[in-house]
């Protein structure tokens, strides 16, 4: 007999290894998973909000409130921008801008809608339109207002207390709005946000309240019965037959919150009036509760 090459010897080898692994191993049996693991049920983050009917106490002077704001401060024409006597545009500039010696002034209150919000407004020049990425609504104990960002990043949350000066108003198609301001101080609570139950339909009373409505999500008018939503905003129905506009932001659209037509839902928000329409804006999911679940 010849003796083995090298390659045929390793292949010899590893071909005896093989055979008694076999002799000595028994197939087993697959394990039952069920005690120990099931496919589970979708969850929804829900991030810590926390409401209450107990107005706000501040500010301790009224003189220095958001409806004395809203009363004293605010330009007579819609479209117009009141600024202070030294924060005026610059002669030529084609803005429409009054003065005011009511501003700036200090006014104090609870974020209530995230400073992320984007709205389109028109620009100072009547012609232009101006975008602004972080506008939020802040309330006090005598109502809110709603407040144009330009900023991307948001410096504070909903729920935190927000000191600022205000130096620009305006009052753009019957929404007063702050057009500039300085934040002076914010602290970071979070604070419960002042809410009312609403059954009755909206007034331009209500803009910048933090309101809650309860009810039946419909389809909207102009769409088939399976179309509850479209770029974020639905309609619940109240018992009584009140139908309740609400808009929700498109990134907590894009995380996947959805409603189907015939759920029970209670939402919570701030009331923003925007082309026409008088609406709850919901920029986080904890401003929703599923009423079925």
């Amino acid at each position: 007999m010849e003796p083995m090459g090298g390659a045929t010897l390793r292949i010899a080898l590893t071909t005896l290894l093989a055979g008694s692994l076999m002799a000595c191993t028994t197939q087993r049996e697959a394990e039952e998973s069920d005690a120990w693991w099931d496919v589970g049920s979708s969850q929804n983050v829900e991030e810590w909000l926390e409401f209450t009917e107990t107005n706000y106490a501040f500010p301790a002077d009224d003189s220095n409130s958001i409806e004395q704001l809203k009363s004293l401060a605010l330009p007579g024409s819609s479209f117009d921008i009141a600024l202070g006597p030294d924060d005026q545009f610059e002669s030529g500039s084609g803005c429409s801008t009054s003065s005011t010696s009511e501003l700036p002034r200090t006014i104090e209150g609870v974020v209530t809608l995230h400073p992320r919000y984007y709205f389109k407004s028109d620009g100072c020049d009547r012609d232009s339109d101006e975008k602004f990425y972080g506008s939020f609504f802040i309330q006090d104990k005598t109502g809110g207002i709603f407040v144009l960002g330009d900023s991307k990043v948001a410096h504070f949350d909903i729920g935190d207390h927000v000191t600022m000066s205000v130096r620009g108003t305006r009052n753009s198609f019957d929404l007063p709005m702050i057009y500039s301001h300085d934040v002076i101080e914010i602290d970071r609570g979070p604070y419960a946000m002042y809410y009312q139950e609403r059954t009755d339909a909206f007034t331009n009373d209500d803009i910048g309240s933090v309101l809650r409505v309860e009810g039946t999500v419909i389809p909207l008018e102009g769409y088939d019965t399976q179309t509850t939503d479209t770029f974020g905003a639905f309609r619940v129905e109240h018992d009584n037959g009140t139908i309740f506009d609400v808009t929700m932001d498109s990134e907590i659209s894009r995380r996947g919150l959805s409603f189907e037509a015939g759920q029970r839902v209670r939402v919570t928000g701030p009331m923003l009036y925007s082309y026409s329409i008088r609406a709850i804006i919901i920029m986080k999911r904890g401003q929703v509760q599923f009423l079925d679940e």
